[in-house]
């Protein structure tokens, strides 16, 4: 059956085919990625699950069985030695992903998140331009999380490959090109901001009724993951001192991606300072209900030891909740102590005495809360920031791209079936011949 012809898409242009990678249970990713399908595009994403993304056909490549693989891999899984079996299922994996782009024919890759197993085969066998937007934790290998030398190899030969690269800061280009000189000349800074007509101060009453808070509580909002690296605890352990401040204070701890064995530790950390009646868990806060957390809270914390440039900042930031931040000189390319938010030390007294100074002085809460709003207007606002990224995929495809060379795609595929088999082993870097042309950017 002939495919009916497209609609133009929301920008007057032709519409494109997107092939998106990142995960699926990201609230982050869905929005970039549901976004383009909302503006006529037709989008196909590839992630760790199917979660009903609205207009996106959602593809999941790593379940897939060996059955669906080529004879030549099940021989290899099923008859060679273990020594050579052990890589048939890397292999069938990246044969999937090779499969679904001769398929599909995508105009532009877009990665989420260059740290990335399901993103790494795209530096090898994609021939269209591809995007990677960096979030922080996928290169700050220093920083955040447990990367491995392949790891970061393949990360890193993912971003040469790539086209256009998106950062969410200067703060995050400077770390780039740090790591590869040139990076700086084909990437930009999106910030991926807020929706503004979706993230603004609104009623809170009934979230308040729902909650069981009483009328006068003066709510202090962890928006962030509950799990250890963020430093939640140091909320829990400053609770004392800002009950003896303001006794009406209440923490409000939001549960997304919670780890429960650390939510089990700061329940029981409430109990042995005598604040668990100071202390509510919600659970997990659908994204759709933040603006009402954010509008009920007269602070919103978040003080982790390394971050890139938190979502959770510009949405408080858009609801106009005073943000209590770590001293991370990145965060001072967009927010000013004082004026646009408030740092603080990361210890437990250093969080009290800035909720303290806060909740204290409601000409500082008015102006740091006016301040943010009006930031978020100018530099983070979600929509204009899509149109920005459909305008550079028109560039891309008029400009063309440089897929990598034949010895080059072999570099990157050993190197990932190596990952797939000893994700722990050390290896150099792939050291790709493909240089970085600024001339192109």
């Amino acid at each position: 059956m002939a495919r009916v012809p497209p609609e133009p898409a929301a920008d007057g242009g032709r519409e494109l085919t997107l092939l998106t990678i990142g995960s699926s249970t990201s609230t982050h990713v869905v929005s970039r990625v549901t976004c383009f399908a909302e503006r006529g595009h037709r989008v196909i994403h590839v992630g760790n699950q199917v979660v009903g993304m609205p207009g996106v056909r959602e593809v999941v490549l790593w379940n897939k069985e060996l059955q669906d693989a080529p004879l030549a891999l099940r021989a290899l899984a099923y008859r060679a030695p273990h020594s050579l079996a052990r890589y048939a299922i890397p292999a069938n994996l990246t044969y999937h992903f090779f499969a679904l782009l001769r398929r599909e024919r995508p105009d532009i890759v877009h990665v989420h998140y260059a740290y990335n197993e399901q993103a790494w085969p795209a530096a090898a066998v994609t021939r269209c331009p591809v995007v990677v937007s960096v979030m922080g934790g996928d290169v700050l290998f220093d920083e955040q999380g447990t990367p491995t030398p392949r790891g970061e190899s393949l990360t890193h030969a993912l971003l040469r490959r790539a086209d256009l690269v998106t950062t969410k800061s200067h703060f995050l280009t400077d770390a780039l090109e740090r790591q590869q000189v040139g990076l700086r000349a084909k990437t930009t800074r999106v910030l991926w901001g807020v929706r503004l007509s979706q993230f603004r101060r609104v009623d809170a009453s009934e979230l308040r009724c729902r909650l069981r808070l009483p009328s006068d509580a003066r709510v202090i909002l962890s928006p962030k993951i509950l799990q250890p690296f963020y430093n939640v605890h140091l909320l829990v352990e400053a609770m004392p001192a800002i009950v003896a401040a303001e006794p009406r204070a209440t923490l409000v701890l939001t549960e997304y991606a919670a780890d429960l064995a650390y939510r089990a530790r700061l329940a029981e950390r409430a109990r042995s300072l005598g604040v668990s009646d100071r202390v509510v868990f919600v659970g997990h806060v659908p994204h759709a209900d933040m603006a009402a957390f954010y509008s009920l809270a007269e602070v919103s914390v978040g003080v982790p030891e390394s971050d890139g440039l938190p979502q959770t900042l510009l949405e408080g930031m858009a609801c106009e909740v005073p943000n209590i931040l770590a001293r991370l000189p990145r965060y001072e390319e967009l927010v000013r102590h004082g004026e646009s938010a408030y740092f603080v030390d990361t210890t437990p007294a250093g969080v009290a005495e800035g909720v303290t100074r806060l909740l204290a002085d409601a000409a500082l809460r008015g102006r740091i809360a006016h301040g943010g709003r009006a930031i978020v207007e100018r530099d983070a606002d979600f929509d204009a920031d899509v149109v920005r990224v459909e305008a550079a995929y028109r560039a891309l495809l008029q400009r063309g791209t440089e897929p990598l060379t034949l010895g080059d795609r072999a570099r990157v595929l050993r190197e990932l079936l190596r990952y797939h088999v000893d994700p722990a082993g050390v290896s150099p870097s792939i050291g790709l011949r493909r240089p970085v042309d600024s001339a192109r950017n």
